[in-house]
């Protein structure tokens, strides 16, 4: 009873029954799912293990019902079980043992712990509910694994605050949580970048007494690396070590990851020396991230010095690796060497992804020549693989940037024939490739079309659209634009404010530019160094000497630093009387 008592509060916020046909009520079970003499199950074991896939499943279960004397709910686990881990085809179960019940095979706990296995593999976690609701109704008792699958599959769509609460409702009701609830609970707070509650919620555990295992510090170190806190993930490390937990290729690999991802590449090199020195052996995904790692910085020589030790280990490249290496190539423009290793990758069977093709697409739109772009296009649909939409916008930016904004504009209404809906980014791509091929009618018409469409238009689009008509003169139409995204209740931000100060500058209106700069503050988004430095660069463009030193001092008084285009507009200025005191003034700050 207190068990039932414990769960019953949160089975009250499942109003939805998944499993319907698992009546409350009492059913007629078979008269043959009884028998006594239950068939060969060695037999029948071996059969379900040597059967090919779903479909040849699907078919024993069939014979099955034909078979005399009739398989118990035991028999029928064998092959459920078979379906889910095997086959991975979770309704094909449910429904199996749905028609089961129907001919009065009654389930026991180990079958609806596959029905609630099924559908958090599904995303259907809620639902499981309304199955642990339908154990307490018949006379069975959950376990761990009823309870710990629930767990996890919570904490896989995110739902960690439920998870935490059943788990709290489990040791109430005399359960008690294992290394996989630990591990499923910890490893849920990862993924959501609660990794400090991650360490605090590991914390209280070890004051009870739990140890933490191998995978729970895993979790923790994977959760820290991700989000930078290498240093943290290391003291971590060291804990293990002290616990004599022996760190496995996991922790390695999450450890060399964290310091790839912030720039510390002999660090990430160190722990390589330092695994293989313990006897852990790197795999593929361990000499990967270290391709990846050097290649964003654009050491490809030691990229293949990598790759050339991981060779030397017996260990093959994988798409990913090939996919790091190309991206190298093209960030250092050498289109050339990575269409090289784009043909090395057929010669050694490795299939392209969307991924190798848009690193090339990307590459050549790099280095202007649409062309070969293009080219890779059509290629890619040719093999069988659905241009996403990174491949169209890197594509409309390539047009954009060799002066074709209505190419670019083609190319952006193509995508939904290929079934890519434009997302923001390609969309302010577009927009401002018009805008700087002053193609200005074109782009206002889109952006009309776009406020007229299903898409949520944000910040950034209204700053691009707003930038465009500033530039290309039209101040009255950028206002109207500003107007209309007040109406949307979309705030400013410090780029918007920006803009138009520039715009109003570019128009001589230097007053409407100081106050909408004091406005900032106002408004909870105070001026930074780009808002000064477009302002006093429209005060040195009118030839405003007096209120360009005030601003010049009030930015030398908040620590900001003038820009290029401010020094240089400055240098001008005074450049024919370089002995001024307002000359030297500006030399020594």
């Amino acid at each position: 009873m207190r068990t039932r008592a414990s769960i019953s509060c949160l089975l009250r916020i499942q109003h939805r029954n998944y499993f319907l046909s698992y009546s409350h009520s009492s059913s007629t079970t078979n008269s043959n799912a009884v028998n006594n003499n239950p068939i060969n199950r060695t037999h029948l074991l071996n059969s379900i293990k040597t059967l090919p896939d779903v479909n040849a499943a699907v078919t024993f279960f069939h014979q099955m019902l034909t078979m005399n004397p009739f398989p118990n709910v035991k028999d029928f686990n064998f092959l459920f079980t078979f379906i889910t881990k095997k086959t991975k085809h979770y309704t094909t179960a449910i429904s199996l043992i749905k028609h089961a019940h129907s001919l009065g095979v009654k389930p026991d706990t180990y079958t609806l712990n596959i029905v609630i296995n099924c559908l958090c593999h599904l995303g259907h976690t809620p639902f499981a509910f309304s199955v642990l609701g339908i154990m307490f109704k018949t006379g069975l008792r959950p376990t761990m694994v009823t309870l710990n699958t629930i767990v996890n599959g919570l904490c896989v769509e995110g739902k960690v605050a439920q998870a935490l609460n059943l788990s709290r409702y489990m040791e109430n009701a005399g359960y008690v949580p294992n290394d996989y609830t630990f591990g499923a609970l910890v490893n849920g707070l990862c993924k959501i970048n609660d990794t400090v509650s991650a360490v605090v919620y590991l914390r209280n555990m070890m004051e009870r007494n739990y140890e933490p295992n191998v995978v729970v510090y895993n979790a923790i170190i994977d959760g820290f690396c991700k989000l930078g806190f290498v240093s943290e993930a290391m003291n971590l490390f060291k804990e293990m070590n002290e616990k004599g937990i022996y760190p496995s290729l996991v922790t390695y690999n999450c450890l060399i990851q964290g310091f790839c991802n912030v720039g510390k590449l002999k660090s990430a090199y160190f722990l390589l020396n330092e695994m293989m020195e313990k006897g852990i052996m790197p795999d593929v995904q361990t000499f990967t991230i270290l391709v990846d790692g050097f290649c964003k910085e654009g050491l490809i020589l030691e990229a293949r010095s990598v790759i050339c030790y991981m060779v030397q280990m017996g260990e093959e490249l994988n798409v990913v690796t090939y996919n790091s290496l190309i991206g190298g190539y093209c960030l250092m423009n050498q289109m050339d060497e990575a269409m090289k290793v784009f043909e090395l990758m057929g010669l050694r069977k490795c299939l392209p992804s969307v991924v190798t093709y848009n690193s090339l697409i990307h590459g050549w739109c790099k280095v202007k020549d649409v062309d070969k772009a293009m080219c890779l296009l059509y290629e890619m649909v040719n093999e069988g693989l659905c241009p996403d939409v990174v491949t169209w916008t890197t594509l409309v930016g390539g047009f954009c940037e060799v002066g074709k904004p209505l190419a670019a504009k083609e190319l952006f209404f193509t995508m939904k024939e290929y079934g890519q809906v434009p997302n923001l980014l390609s969309c302010g791509v577009v927009l401002d490739g018009l805008f700087r091929c002053h193609f200005r009618f074109e782009a206002v018409s889109l952006f009309r079309a776009l406020e007229e469409s299903d898409l949520e238009l944000d910040i950034v689009i209204y700053n691009v659209m707003i930038d465009g008509l500033c530039k290309d003169g039209k101040l009255r139409d950028a206002r109207k634009v500003l107007a209309r995204l007040l109406v949307k209740g979309l705030r400013f931000d410090s780029y918007t404010y920006n803009i138009m100060i520039g715009g109003l500058c570019r128009k001589g209106l230097l007053d409407d530019a100081e106050y909408l700069l004091m406005k900032m503050e106002e408004n909870g988004c105070p001026p930074n160094t780009c808002s000064y430095n477009v302002f006093v660069q429209g005060l040195l463009r009118n030839h405003d000497v007096l209120r360009s030193r005030k601003y010049l001092q009030i930015m030398k008084c908040k620590g900001f630093a003038v820009d290029a285009t401010t020094t240089e507009l400055l240098i001008g200025f005074y450049s024919d009387d370089k002995e001024s005191n307002a000359f030297q003034d500006l030399l020594k700050n």
